[in-house]
């Protein structure tokens, strides 16, 4: 058993995630270590603030290297501010300025985006047609193997399905680069519910993702770099729900994985729930269960507020209605 520093579940959820990211560059071991340290159990405001501050840090960093011409350098802080943005932003939902969840969720956008036009080869911002609407992603071009410039021809392509509320940059970590490495292209996107879905669409959460995932796959055919007998499906936490679900209707998947598998994405949920919460549910009575949720958050009680995952708290009983 690794060691815990915080008692609350979800401050120690995204604790283990900040240094886990260190390993693609997302985060710096010392950087997190030194503002975690900073930060009392269960104390959402301090993490709000100590993380925002890092990555207002960060990203000055990033400002001076671009001006003095070093890209690399310019990248790596931008990825690292992006993180720090996103995690602050997690975590505003139920403080005394929860605006910031819309706040930094642009600020770790805006460092992403600048960030991954300094990729080699380059990161391609793609618009999916969706519903009427379009769903913002990206694609990561198959890297040559000689190491330079993207790689020719059709390649094996792995479509990344977030989970309930990472940020886009997790795709990067859980994904995004070994493909990129590895002669594969790899495809991201923002569904209902998700990042830009949710904070700039108002898009929510819907159980019948096939309907999501096959405007994806119609999007990916129609790309001259993709191999249409080797698309995989790779969804992560509650995309191991969704994934799976997708499949069952898209016969052009060739392979599908979900990390983890998810049968029941309620249960995560209702285990921590108080009894009188979980009557309301069952009641299906809406109204007053978001009214109860509310009083619950602004009193900022962690087993409440973050109800089995570190960073589900911002969503409502309507978000999660499938």
């Amino acid at each position: 058993m690794v060691k815990r520093f915080y008692d609350d579940d979800g401050f120690e959820f995204d604790r283990l995630n900040l240094l886990g990211a260190a390993y693609r560059g997302l985060t710096d071991v010392g950087e997190v270590l030194m503002t975690l340290d900073r930060i009392p159990n269960a104390d959402m405001e301090a993490w709000v603030r100590e993380f925002a501050a890092l990555g207002d840090r960060v990203q000055g960093l990033a400002e001076s290297c671009l001006a003095a011409h070093h890209p690399t350098s310019a990248r790596t802080a931008l990825l690292r501010a992006c993180s720090y943005f996103a995690t602050a932003s997690s975590n505003a939902p139920g403080t005394s300025d929860p605006d910031r969840f819309q706040r930094l969720w642009e600020r770790h956008r805006d460092c992403w985006d600048r960030a991954t036009k300094l990729f080699e080869p380059p990161v391609e911002s793609v618009r999916i047609p969706f519903e009427g609407t379009e769903l913002q992603g990206y694609f990561f071009h198959a890297r040559s193997p000689h190491g330079h410039g993207p790689a020719t021809g059709p390649r094996p392509t792995v479509i990344l399905n977030n989970g309930s509320d990472g940020p886009v940059s997790d795709m990067w970590l859980f994904g995004g680069a070994a493909a990129v490495e590895r002669g594969w292209n790899a495809v991201t996107f923002d569904g209902p519910g998700q990042g830009a879905g949710l904070h700039r669409q108002h898009l929510y959460f819907r159980p019948d993702w096939e309907k999501v995932v096959t405007p994806v796959v119609d999007w990916v055919l129609e790309r001259p770099e993709v191999d249409p007998a080797r698309i995989v499906l790779h969804g992560i936490s509650q995309a191991g729900y969704w994934v799976p679900r997708a499949v069952a209707f898209e016969p052009r998947i060739a392979a599908a994985v979900a990390d983890p598998g998810v049968v029941r994405v309620a249960d995560s949920w209702r285990a921590h729930l108080p009894e009188v919460m979980t009557q309301l549910l069952d009641q299906g009575d809406k109204k007053d269960f978001d009214a109860f949720l509310l009083r619950r958050v602004r009193r900022r009680r962690p087993a409440t507020a973050r109800p089995g995952h570190a960073r589900s708290h911002h969503l409502s009983a309507a978000d999660h209605r499938t």
